[in-house]
């Protein structure tokens, strides 16, 4: 009797690992097996919407002398937005890219809220800027201090007082940044950089004759 309860125990302990068995009568999709266990293994990269690559910057001189209105022509500005879409699909495990591109425009204007005083000849300089959405205005040869407020696509600038001629003559401060073999860089003193073409540049290839000067006036 204790035989026979040892036997039956034996068989059925056997029946879960005779399921397991593959029944290669039947046909095995390999592909299919391999496709599933590397897809278990390897995680899909999240999906991404709206990623920006590359955001362009467009700026505009806007300037101002003794004789001209208070208030300047509209200035256009664009810039543009470049970024893409990624999407998933699988398995098999994969993702596509779809580049998006998505432009900005505004028509900028500098307002002087306040009549000041200009000597003949002399030239206020301010540059605006257009960066996505985002709008700035940097005073690049102001004869006055002023204050600024941004309404909707105008800049209004309100005189403070005239800058002594010592402070304009400091920010008129540009020297050399980079000498390369077709441009000079300068910096102003108050961070401002513009670039000049060299006048001499490369006479031949792999000679070249750097003509910057060691400083130049703001632009």
């Amino acid at each position: 009797m204790r035989k026979k309860i040892v036997i039956m125990l034996v068989c059925f302990g056997f029946v879960p690992a005779a399921r397991a068995v593959v029944n290669f009568d039947q046909g095995v999709d390999v592909k299919s097996a391999i496709e599933n266990a590397v897809v278990s293994e390897l995680k899909l990269p999240e999906a991404r919407y709206h990623t920006i690559t590359d955001l362009s910057r467009d700026c505009k001189k806007i300037s101002f002398r003794a004789d001209d209105p208070l208030t300047s022509p509209e200035t256009p500005l664009h810039s543009r937005e470049s970024g893409q879409d990624c999407e998933n699909y699988g398995p098999p495990l994969y993702q596509v890219c779809h580049p998006y591109y998505k432009d900005y425009e505004e028509a900028v204007k500098v307002v002087i809220t306040a009549p000041r005083t200009l000597q003949p000849g002399q030239k206020e300089v301010f540059e605006v800027c257009l960066r996505g959405t985002s709008l700035t205005l940097k005073q690049l040869s102001p004869a006055y201090k002023y204050s600024v407020r941004l309404a909707l696509s105008s800049f209004e600038l309100t005189p403070q007082g005239p800058l002594s001629k010592a402070a304009q003559a400091d920010r008129e401060v540009c020297v050399l940044e980079t000498d390369s073999d077709y441009f000079c860089t300068y910096r102003c003193k108050d961070g401002y950089y513009f670039t000049r073409s060299n006048p001499h540049g490369m006479v031949s290839p792999g000679m070249p004759f750097h003509g910057c000067r060691t400083s130049a006036p703001r632009e």
